[in-house]
């Protein structure tokens, strides 16, 4: 018999991962006075921090760029709004540009864990499965083959500590989604296995 309570559980946690996931694709898309006002309030950043809470201990794998994008939030009082849209503006071309249409398709992961959510509050469980089955699918046929080698660039080519803290977010999102391990093979760094709330 279905959990009611592990079925309601699992499509909220399905709807904060769509909503990590289009929090990821607004910052990575070409940036706008909006994003930036969402950025400098803190908002985005407790969306990605709700997004990963199901990874409960594994959640530490994300710790280190949430923290950097703290005290970015934490120091925007000392900066101008448009001071920090001009800085993510100087480097976007070179270090998102070139793969923008992927980066713009994490909409679309997003999207899939929204039908996720849908199946589980109805309360079925095999098309939850299956629709989440089909995320980690839809990464791999169409963006592992790219968007490491974005969340490589931020980290390794920016000059700057929030394009930095950006794109490790993005390897370490990847990571726990598709259960490899992005921090690893991309940057030589440990990260941690994720678990997931499906079972």
């Amino acid at each position: 018999m279905t959990n009611p309570g592990f079925t309601a559980q699992v499509a909220l946690v399905a709807l904060q991962r769509a909503a990590a996931w289009d929090a990821l694709a607004d910052v990575l898309d070409e940036p706008t006075p909006e994003l930036v006002e969402r950025l400098r309030s803190g908002e985005l950043v407790e969306t990605w921090r709700t997004g990963v809470a199901w990874l409960g201990a594994d959640a530490t794998t994300v710790g280190s760029p949430l923290l950097s994008l703290d005290v970015f939030v934490r120091g925007a009082a000392r900066r101008t709004a448009e001071d920090d849209l001009a800085m993510l503006m100087a480097e976007h071309p070179q270090l998102v540009g070139p793969d923008l249409p992927a980066v713009r398709r994490l909409h679309d992961v997003a999207e899939l864990c929204r039908d996720e959510s849908r199946a589980w509050a109805e309360g079925d469980l095999e098309t939850g499965k299956a629709l989440r089955a089909g995320q980690r699918v839809f990464l791999d046929e169409h963006l592992v083959d790219v968007l490491p080698e974005v969340g490589r660039r931020l980290v390794q080519d920016s000059r700057r500590e929030l394009w930095r803290a950006l794109g490790r977010l993005l390897l370490a999102f990847l990571s726990a989604e598709s259960g490899r391990d992005y921090q690893r093979s991309v940057l030589g760094e440990t990260g941690r296995r994720r678990v997931d709330p499906a079972g």
